[in-house]
């Protein structure tokens, strides 16, 4: 696991000293699995965890990082989450290539813009900060990457339609209680959007995605992923 649960008591420290900047487009780093990436041996595995903890610790007191987070996921295609808040894509991308697990070829990286909800890990902050030993309290959340789908050009007369219906849909599952968070991407990306449940069942986040309309209909198709993440960190 790129970041052991046990470990993130060091983010927690960390994140404490994060200075809410002006309102920006977050920026999502997806550390995926170098292809090219050898077998380790546990000196050299834990020398780089150290590292990347080490630079999860900085980022966060340089008040870029505000939440992260691993995979685990079978087989894993994606090791770990980055939210930024940064100026540009650019600088998210040249961030994230200096993190150790980039660095020495374990991980390369897949930067996005996204219009996530105010305030992620605005909470966590405040109860960390005057509490120290509040509990991590890490748990899986399904987490949702929605592209477009194969019915995309198929259903150009009714897509507009269908993603109306789609974000009415998870409007709805927002005012049940179900989602962390979620939001759309830039609009030429063919990542649409990311939905993040709260820390239910996964198969019941599998079960109320694909009964969203426009992935009923082929327009919109999801990435199902299990995401760890401290608790009050998601706003919603």
């Amino acid at each position: 696991m790129l970041i052991q649960r046990t470990a993130l008591c060091a983010l927690a420290t960390a994140l404490l000293s994060f200075a809410q900047t002006a309102a920006s487009p977050y920026y999502v780093v997806f550390l995926r699995p170098n292809p090219s990436r050898s077998t380790l041996t546990k000196a050299e595995g834990e020398r780089i965890q150290s590292a990347h903890m080490a630079n999860i610790g900085k980022m966060a007191q340089d008040g870029v990082l505000i939440s992260a987070g691993p995979f685990e996921d079978t087989p894993r295609t994606i090791s770990g989450l980055f939210v930024f808040q940064v100026e540009s894509l650019e600088m998210a991308q040249k961030i994230a290539q200096q993190d150790p697990t980039v660095v020495e070829h374990r991980n390369t990286v897949d930067v996005h813009a996204w219009q996530g909800p105010p305030d992620i890990g605005a909470e966590y902050r405040r109860l960390h900060k005057a509490d120290p030993k509040t509990p991590e309290n890490m748990q899986v959340h399904p987490l949702c990457m929605i592209y477009r789908g194969a019915a995309w050009e198929l259903e150009a007369s009714r897509r507009n339609s269908l993603l109306a219906e789609h974000q009415r849909y998870v409007s709805s599952l927002r005012a049940q209680g179900k989602l962390g968070a979620a939001g759309g991407m830039g609009e030429s990306d063919d990542l649409r959007e990311l939905v993040i449940f709260k820390p239910i069942p996964f198969e019941e986040g599998q079960r109320l995605m694909e009964a969203d309309p426009a992935v009923k209909a082929g327009v919109l198709r999801v990435e199902y992923h299990h995401w760890w993440s401290s608790d009050h960190v998601l706003p919603w």
